[in-house]
């Protein structure tokens, strides 16, 4: 029931969302917040335990003066180090999401036009089998529920 009718829910939560705006940018504010808390926490540890690994592969390595002045170990050098390690896997990352996402895109186009011609072609062949009668009795159902529900908008 539910998968035979998922683009309709779809479309009845746009409406939705559509007719209270307010609550819709309300809820996505906050859940944009709350990712980028999230994400934030999540970069500071994965950042720290990088920072650690580095220092820790300095340090068994027991590398020349040289190397370890130019590799300077303190807070800034080893933030530097770990700056341009996490930038390399995110652009890794970024690379493989460019790959994909056209993929998906290409999905949920087809997705959405299959479902409206087959919408589409179920509300034609409702409109032809029924009678004038009842072809004028759906057109002041609908008159009358926009009407009613423009006064919820209002």
């Amino acid at each position: 029931m539910i998968k035979k009718n998922l683009d309709l829910i779809i479309a009845a939560f746009i409406m939705l969302s559509i007719i209270m705006y307010d609550v819709t940018i309300d809820f996505f504010g906050e859940t944009l917040h709350l990712l980028f808390e999230v994400l934030h926490n999540l970069f500071e540890w994965v950042e720290l335990g990088v920072e650690d690994i580095v220092e820790h592969v300095f340090h068994v390595l027991h590398i020349g003066d040289t190397v370890e002045y130019l590799f300077i170990t303190e807070r800034h050098g080893s933030q530097v180090f770990t700056f341009y390690i996490l930038m390399g896997i995110l652009g890794f990352w970024l690379y493989k999401l460019s790959k994909f996402l056209p993929q998906v895109y290409a999905f949920f186009k087809r997705l959405v036009l299959m479902a409206w011609v087959r919408r589409k072609t179920q509300v034609q062949l409702y409109w032809f089998s029924i009678n004038q009668l009842q072809k004028v009795a759906v057109v002041i159902a609908a008159v009358v529920f926009l009407y009613l529900a423009s006064f919820f908008i209002i």
